[in-house]
């Protein structure tokens, strides 16, 4: 994954279109978990549909955050509001190389799923 990640951003210049998800508010700094759950579960849901459209369609896309240490130089770029909005990632969107995709290695669930204790 870190590879993937490096690559990426080597090469985030090439991709033709880069979609900046936004959801009106700044993460609550006081709220706890609850809170935060709350923001960013509102937009993750929508990013994913779209995500799955997409690769319906023939195009490759990926969440990132590279772009969310410089949020603020961004926002001002782009005329984004930051103090009314916050960035959720970076989406790069294009046509994927090549079709021949294939599940990920996967840890086994038993060593993931809990039941009725941790």
């Amino acid at each position: 994954m870190a590879k993937s990640s490096v690559y990426l951003r080597h090469h985030l210049h090439e991709v033709p279109v880069l979609l900046i998800p936004c959801i009106e508010g700044r993460p609550p700094t006081d709220g706890g978990a609850m809170a935060q759950a709350g923001l960013w579960g509102s937009i993750l849901p929508a990013v994913w549909s779209f995500m799955l459209a997409a690769r319906a369609r023939g195009l490759g896309t990926t969440w990132t955050t590279l772009h969310l240490r410089s949020e603020h130089e961004a926002a001002k770029l782009l005329g984004i509001d930051d103090g009314r909005y916050t960035q959720a990632g970076l989406i790069p969107v294009a046509y994927s190389v090549g079709t021949d995709f294939q599940a990920a290695a996967r840890r086994d669930w038993q060593e993931l799923v809990h039941w009725n204790t941790w």
